[in-house]
This record gives C-alpha cells, structure tokens and sequence, in this order.
C-alpha cells in the first residue's frame, strides 16, 4: 500500500513540476528538453498547453484516484499506463530518429523504470485482499 502511494504520488509531483515549469517558460524547456527552438508565438502557445497543461492535468487526474482508498489500484494501473506508453512510443522514436539527446534517454529510462515499478505493485495489489477500508 505505502509503494503503490509513493509510487503515484512521485509520478504527481513530476507531472505537475513538467507542466509547471512549460506554462512557465514553454521556450526555454522546450528547448532544453528538444534542442530544438520554438519559433512563433503559436507555438509557445501550443507548447504551453500540450506540456504544460496536459502535464498538470495528469496530476491532478492521479492525485483525485490516489487519495480514496477505493481507487488506489486505478492510480496506480493509470500511472503505469502512462508512463509505459511513453516509453514504448519514446522507445519506438529513438530507434526510427536515433541520436537522441541525454534528457530523451533520462526520460526512457525513467518511464521504464516507472513502468516496472507499476507493474510489480499491481501485481501486489491485486494479491492483497482488504478487508478493512
């Protein structure tokens, strides 16, 4: 139960600091993050919302499931999803675009730990009868 908690709760704390720090300056993080520059106004404005905003709504998603005792095995299914979805789709980028930067392969190798992490707790959690709520 403590795992399955910290789990999340670590997974909402980044979450919500990513999409802080894009709705902040969505062209310096863009940047490094992508090395890449963002080059209209659009553009910060789509970063700023995509990052930014879905980031911090990620959070707030899994902070609503993780604080009733009732839905602690969806936040952690949900926190699990998302992180191993990136990394099969951030997986799948570095191998077809290759040379990715560090901050890519900072994030790959966090998503899969993530994932793996998830995993062995649902596998807990689904073994664990409660009879106490």
């Amino acid at each position: 139960m403590f795992q399955a908690k910290l789990m999340v709760w670590f997974t909402i704390i980044v979450f919500v600091i990513f999409g802080g720090l894009f709705v902040a300056s969505p062209s310096v993080m863009f940047e490094r993050v992508t090395d890449a520059e963002i080059t209209s106004a659009s553009g910060r404005i789509d970063i700023s919302a995509m990052y930014g905003g879905l980031s911090i709504a990620i959070g707030v998603i899994l902070a609503k499931l993780v604080l009733k005792h009732d839905t602690l095995r969806m936040a952690v299914l949900a926190a699990t999803w998302v992180a191993g979805l990136m990394a099969i789709t951030r997986g799948l980028a570095i191998v077809v675009v290759q040379n990715p930067n560090e901050t890519m392969w900072l994030y790959f190798s966090t998503e899969v730990v993530f994932t793996i992490w998830g995993i062995l707790i649902l596998r807990k959690l689904r073994s664990r009868r409660f009879y106490f709520k």
